[in-house]
């Protein structure tokens, strides 16, 4: 698979997830899916694309919360608490052969 067809199959995954139709702010949701990689690559050491269903849920998870939560400043919500342990859960939890791109 080619990365824009990689990137077309996350995209309409994500679309999906947030329950959105239509394309007006696809180039926002494909720019929040890269943030979220790299903030659970940098944050795990976990290479993406991979296998893993809760990296994917980590990702999904923090495209959500940043699509709905635009603003710079605002409050803390639970999403935080469990943002934070799934990309521990990923951190900690990885066995090794899984680290790895596959």
């Amino acid at each position: 698979m080619t990365e824009a067809e990689q990137k077309e199959k996350e995209l309409e995954k994500a679309k999906k997830y947030l329950r959105i139709d239509g394309d007006a702010e696809d180039d926002l949701i494909l720019h929040f899916i890269a943030a979220a990689k790299e903030y659970i690559t940098n944050a795990t050491g976990l290479k993406f694309p991979n296998n893993l269903a809760r990296a994917e849920l980590a990702v999904m998870s923090f495209v959500t919360h940043w699509y709905e939560n635009r603003q710079i400043s605002g409050t803390t919500s639970n999403l935080d608490g469990v943002l934070t342990t799934m990309v521990n859960q990923l951190k900690y939890l990885v066995v090794d052969g899984e680290k790895d791109a596959e």
